[in-house]
């Protein structure tokens, strides 16, 4: 817990000051004002109103570092939770806000009050025009599904980085013109949406990310799609549709035996190839 005290030493004829404040990790920021006077009154009011406000953020903190798995839903079970599109209504029972949707309010900022909900599994903030995320986001140790698309983004907010739980990231229609590489050693995240943005290769280190289950990178400039592909065992959709593709590896695809949906459309592959892949995989739909 956080302790503040102030000592005056009244033996002093200067009236030295002593103010003391104990982080709550140990450590401890002194402030010695000298030469008490009526003006310096001021100042001690200033510190204490900082010291005050700082208290309060770590108590917010400390209140998300108590992790509690039982708020942390599966996909199915947010499919039958209530759904907040009202933060005046969301802020009536905060603790009961797993899924939070603000979605087209031309926003350039994320609330403050969204720092409320210390349970959200699901935050939607698509189509605003949002080029960063407050600091506060990356605290928010119950975020599953973060979505993003169509606002401005053109570098992945450091405080994506930070949330451990993090397993659906949707990036669709923003101004990325790369993946960033930071992202792709993300061990959590299973479903990645950048459809829509500039991206023109899909980088080695994406091949490494063996728990990936959905990869949509629909209406890009990809040229290449390399036989790396096939170290993504889990995947079950590929979304690739309207690139610059030219050639598949053709025995990589053959081998993701839990892969359901693989569009290619819209690519520059021969339509034999993709007619043999079709029939080499008949328990995946491959539109093309």
């Amino acid at each position: 817990m956080t302790s503040t005290k102030i000592q005056i030493n009244l033996n002093d004829p200067n009236h030295n000051i002593q103010s003391c404040f104990s982080h709550p990790y140990g450590q401890v920021l002194i402030i010695d004002i000298w030469n008490f006077s009526i003006r310096t009154s001021f100042v001690i009011c200033f510190l204490l109103f900082v010291i005050l406000l700082y208290s309060t953020g770590c108590q917010r903190r400390l209140e998300y570092d108590s992790f509690d798995s039982t708020k942390l839903f599966t996909l199915s079970e947010l499919y039958e939770i209530k759904t907040f599109r009202s933060l005046d209504e969301a802020l009536k029972q905060p603790d009961s806000v797993y899924k939070l949707i603000i979605f087209g309010k031309e926003l350039n900022r994320v609330p403050d009050e969204v720092y409320s909900f210390k349970y959200l599994n699901t935050l939607e903030l698509s189509k605003n025009s949002l080029k960063t995320l407050p600091e506060y986001i990356g605290d928010m140790i119950y975020l599953q599904g973060l979505y993003l698309a169509e606002n401005k983004f053109s570098d992945m907010p450091e405080q994506v980085y930070r949330l451990p739980n993090l397993r659906r990231l949707r990036l669709g229609e923003n101004k990325f013109d790369f993946m960033p590489e930071k992202l792709l050693e993300m061990k959590s995240i299973e479903e990645i949406y950048f459809g829509r943005n500039q991206i023109w290769e899909i980088p080695d280190r994406l091949f490494d990310m063996l728990q990936l289950r959905v990869l949509k990178l629909d209406n890009n400039n990809i040229s290449n799609l390399k036989t790396s592909i096939s170290k993504l065992k889990n995947l079950e959709v590929i979304n690739l549709k309207n690139n610059k593709i030219e050639s598949i590896p053709f025995e990589e695809l053959i081998s993701l035996q839990k892969l359901r949906t693989l569009n290619l459309k819209g690519n520059k592959i021969p339509f034999q190839v993709l007619d043999s892949l079709r029939k080499a995989m008949p328990n995946t739909k491959i539109e093309y």
